[in-house]
């Protein structure tokens, strides 16, 4: 219940800037999210690789600043520009091959890997959250970006919602029981249906002409992006011996189990947006 009872607060919280603005609330939401999910990410890998972070506290000193710079960055250039389009490309790419790194760091359990630095550790989660936290205003911010951003936040909320919920009450076979005992296949297959239902809904009336495809093919890399999200953060979390990114969040853990979908999603929203346009 109280799962629902702060879901059903924070989901007007967000959709209202993201449909109205103004630009100022939802760069200042994006901050938020970029300062409160680094700490988390800095617990996290701090904890799997504690031995080799001595020294230099490189995650304080450098993190935060460093992760808010590329926020800001990315969500005011303009792409435009052929300079800007190549630094927003080469830098999505190094956040996507973090995020692959995280993914791959969240499924070697079972392996004690110590050599993560703490300079790795900072770049690791600096890309990981602040660069597609930033990707996401940078889409809203230009034509039709609200709704393409709404889009996105409504695939990843509703694949979710139905995976959790078939899942338990549903689900038998086990997807992934080393690093998330509690998803099943048949969550992953109700959280995969319903991100095509929301495409289709979306194509045969929000969407505009007779594609169907686009929006249904869009939904489908979203939602396979956002599970893989959810299961390198389900990954981090069990490496590190806890249950949840943090408590800051009543029912629903912190901020990174709220976001982690989202963040691998978010590179292909980009992706998608610029094929697009440019």
């Amino acid at each position: 219940m109280r799962r629902i009872f702060t879901a059903v607060i924070l989901i007007p919280l967000v959709v209202y800037p993201v449909l109205y603005g103004p630009l100022y609330l939802l760069v200042g939401m994006q901050l938020l999210c970029t300062v409160l999910g680094l700490w988390e990410a800095f617990r996290l890998l701090r904890a799997i690789s504690a031995p080799a972070m001595i020294g230099f506290p490189l995650m304080e000193v450098t993190g935060y600043p460093g992760g808010l710079l590329f926020a800001l960055v990315f969500s005011q250039v303009d792409p435009s520009i052929g300079a800007n389009k190549e630094m927003m490309t080469a830098l999505v790419v190094l956040s996507s091959i973090a995020s692959v790194a995280i993914l791959a760091l969240a499924l070697t359990l079972g392996h004690e890997i110590r050599r993560l630095s703490e300079g790795g550790a900072t770049f690791l989660a600096v890309m990981y959250v602040a660069v597609p936290l930033g990707l996401l205003v940078w889409v809203w911010r230009q034509p039709d970006g609200p709704f393409h951003l709404l889009f996105a936040l409504v695939v990843i909320w509703t694949s979710d919602t139905a995976g959790y919920f078939i899942g338990k009450k549903f689900g038998k076979h086990k997807s992934s029981p080393r690093i998330s005992p509690n998803k099943t296949w048949e969550g992953t297959i109700a959280s995969f249906v319903a991100a095509l239902l929301v495409g289709y809904i979306t194509a045969r009336y929000f969407w505009g002409g007779d594609d169907y495809f686009e929006p249904m093919a869009l939904a489908a890399f979203l939602n396979v992006a956002g599970q893989l999200g959810d299961l390198a953060e389900s990954g981090l979390k069990r490496r590190a011996g806890v249950k949840d990114s943090s408590n800051l969040i009543p029912g629903h853990g912190g901020v990174l189990d709220r976001i982690d979908a989202l963040l691998f999603a978010a590179p292909v929203l980009w992706y998608y947006w610029m094929g697009k346009t440019f």
